[in-house]
């Protein structure tokens, strides 16, 4: 009896300690995969040790065949749990991307809107789009040229900065520390690499949006 609690007991504790071998890095399929490996292990050498001395040979084979099926079952159930789990991943991964650019786009579009209909409307310097855009925006505006969207937020990832804003023109980069751009060796406006980035431009004939990375 002691001996079935020894077994029993350092099964557990090699289950335990190899679920918190791998990097605990936000997915748990690495520590499921080695504990359920070591378990794997475990069992392979208690039916080594324990079945031999069952006498009955037609009781070895029924738990070796009930420990067989309960594996395969087991494994299937993993696998289809991983599939699901990637899956839902990258639905999730979808949508938070379509959600960065329209954020990152709204961003951009907002000030080059109220710019143009302040010139449209004629007020103020009317000709003039960075002295335009400054009378509204200047109190955002950092001493990197960024715009303070959401300062107080420790999370977010989409950064706007005026690239330039003189009396003919204004351009805004949009960038995203969590979306990748086409291009690894892209060199970001912010000093940055490879990551997505956008730009809008104001002129005379209106607003321009293209991607840049």
């Amino acid at each position: 009896m002691g001996k079935i609690f020894l077994w029993i007991l350092g099964g557990a504790l090699l289950a335990t300690g190899a679920f918190f071998i791998p990097e605990q890095s936000g997915s748990m399929w690495p520590s499921l995969f080695l504990s359920s490996s070591a378990v794997l292990i475990y069992l392979a050498a208690f039916c080594f040790v324990w079945l031999k001395k069952i006498q009955s040979a037609t009781k070895r084979k029924a738990i070796g065949w009930t420990l067989g099926i309960l594996v395969v079952f087991s494994g299937i159930s993993a696998a289809i749990s991983y599939e699901s789990s990637q899956r839902q991943k990258e639905t999730l991964v979808t949508i938070r991307s379509t959600i960065e650019t329209g954020i990152i786009q709204n961003y951009v579009n907002e000030p080059l809107l109220k710019t143009l209909r302040a010139h449209a409307q004629g007020s103020g310097d009317s000709n003039d789009f960075g002295k335009l855009f400054r009378a509204e925006y200047d109190s955002l505006i950092t001493e990197e040229g960024m715009l303070a969207y959401d300062k107080d937020r420790d999370d977010n990832t989409v950064f706007v900065y005026m690239a330039k804003a003189s009396a003919d023109s204004l351009v805004l980069i949009g960038e995203s520390a969590y979306l990748k751009g086409e291009s690894s060796d892209f060199k970001n406006h912010s000093g940055e690499t490879g990551r997505y980035q956008v730009k809008g431009i104001l002129t005379s004939g209106g607003i321009d949006y293209e991607r840049a990375n």
